[in-house]
């Protein structure tokens, strides 16, 4: 029996719809095959980047126990015996007679005492648990103040009272403070200067600017900052490292023979660097 006309078109529009599913679903399971291929590279991406970040976690409090240990022994081992030898020179010079005998001892004691001071100052800023109860202008402060003492740089710091203000929780404290000594560090090793600028800013509402500036040498940033320099510092390395734990940039500008900027940028909309309870 001859197939009729409106048969045929009945097959023709089943093929075609039949076809046009097939079609769909094999789209359909290349879409889902490549959804559940980027879910996967996107977990495994974050899986790899939260195991940077506990590897990183873990070297920064090692670092940090090294620096309390260290900060222990200055106060109980070191300073004690200055304070022995003080209070010996003392003695001693109570008992010699002679005028320039004196003069040495007293000369003696006054730079013990001095010494003493710049331990004790010491001790508070490698302490993580005392750095920690202080706030960050005054970890600053303390540490410019040692800079100021050595006679060696002119130290300027500038921070604000604006309504901006906001207050850090201990961790992201400690973390800036570092960066902060990292930056000195680095310029009293490298940098030749003798001045130091310090300025603590929010130029806007939701960011917050550590800016450490000097006139030194400067250097030639792509080839010392740049992942994969050999030129690249261990001091870079760690700021670098402790700025993306707690979500911050780091922007460093220098000119030969002028000087450079460190800038340590915070954006403060991440709540979980600021203090609980706290009105910003």
């Amino acid at each position: 029996m001859p197939i009729q006309g409106n048969e045929i078109t009945s097959i023709i529009i089943f093929g075609t719809i039949l076809g046009f599913c097939l079609v769909g679903f094999v789209v359909g399971m290349v879409l889902l095959y490549q959804r559940r291929q980027h879910n996967f590279l996107r977990e495994m991406t974050l899986l790899k980047q939260r195991h940077e970040q506990q590897i990183l976690r873990e070297r920064i409090l090692v670092q940090e126990r090294t620096m309390t240990h260290i900060a222990a022994e200055l106060h109980d081992g070191i300073n004690q015996q200055l304070q022995v030898i003080k209070l010996t020179v003392g003695s001693a010079r109570s008992i010699l007679q002679k005028p320039e005998a004196k003069s040495l001892l007293i000369d003696a004691a006054n730079s013990l005492g001095t010494t003493i001071l710049d331990i004790s100052r010491l001790t508070k800023t490698l302490h993580t648990e005392k750095a920690e109860k202080l706030n960050l202008e005054f970890s600053i402060s303390n540490e410019l103040e040692r800079l100021r003492n050595s006679g060696k740089f002119k130290v300027t710091f500038e921070y604000p009272s604006s309504n901006f203000q906001v207050k850090f929780n201990d961790a992201t404290n400690i973390f800036l403070f570092r960066m902060f000594q990292e930056s000195i560090s680095n310029i009293i090793k490298h940098a030749h200067a003798t001045a130091i600028h310090i300025l603590l800013q929010f130029p806007e509402e939701n960011k917050f600017e550590l800016c450490i500036q000097d006139n030194g040498v400067g250097f030639v940033v792509k080839e010392n900052v740049d992942e994969g320099s050999k030129n690249t510092g261990i001091g870079l390395i760690n700021l670098k490292n402790r700025a993306k734990m707690i979500g911050a940039e780091i922007e460093i500008s220098s000119i030969l023979e002028q000087g450079t900027e460190i800038k340590i940028i915070l954006p403060i909309r991440n709540t979980n660097i600021l203090q609980q309870n706290t009105d910003i």
